[in-house]
């Protein structure tokens, strides 16, 4: 398995001429970074002044002979599961650190967004760091909580399809109780008729959510 430090994955600059944020997108199960990338214009019109990179997941995908994963979900016993995200999580924030260094930002300049597997990913590489991320935005997915939950002042939004039959809308709310078990700030949207896909309502929710932060 190969790490996506190596692969070329896309990315677009900033509108402005001052970059002044990085997005990172984090694609779910069985994609790659091509998958998201395709936000990054429409949002960059809203938010002309951040750089949206989509790295590649740093494992290649269990299933099939192509695509990529951020961890294996071939056991689904949520033990491992978490040993899994805690060993890989590593890797993603140094692929998120490296470009940082490149556009001399920091994670208080930072913004993940993750759709399914990718949000899983984004929420607990957020709830361990040190230094507050500015904000993530988790589409269709499910929560995978630290052994300790260090990073509680990043703002946390949510969208969940109503009609999602891969990871269940009820996912959101077991999300929900833990950021307020622990003082999270957050905001949350279900959308009717939506399956496991994001929709132009909930980008532009998304949207609004990082224009506020």
């Amino acid at each position: 398995m190969i790490s996506s430090e190596i692969l070329p994955y896309p990315e677009i600059k900033s509108i402005d001429a001052e970059c002044k944020k990085l997005v990172v997108f984090l694609h779910g199960l069985g994609s790659d970074g091509n998958d998201l990338i395709g936000l990054a214009p429409l949002m960059s019109k809203e938010l002309p002044n951040c750089h949206f990179i989509s790295p590649n997941g740093i494992e290649a995908f269990d299933n099939a002979p192509y695509g990529r994963q951020w961890f294996s979900l071939n056991n689904r016993d949520p033990n491992i599961i978490r040993e899994l995200v805690a060993k890989n999580s590593s890797l993603v924030e140094s692929i998120i650190q490296k470009k940082q260094i490149e556009l001399n930002l920091t994670n208080q300049d930072t913004i993940l967004i993750g759709f399914s597997q990718g949000t899983m990913m984004s929420l607990y590489l957020n709830f361990i760091q040190k230094e507050p991320f500015a904000c993530v935005v988790g589409f269709s997915g499910k929560l995978i909580a630290p052994k300790e939950c260090i990073n509680k002042t990043t703002p946390i939004c949510l969208v969940h399809g109503k009609l999602d039959d891969v990871v269940d809308v009820n996912s959101l709310d077991e999300i929900i109780e833990y950021l307020q078990k622990n003082n999270i700030p957050f905001s949350d949207c279900k959308i009717p008729n939506l399956a496991h896909s994001i929709d132009a309502s909930g980008l532009q929710f998304a949207i609004q959510f990082i224009k506020k932060y």
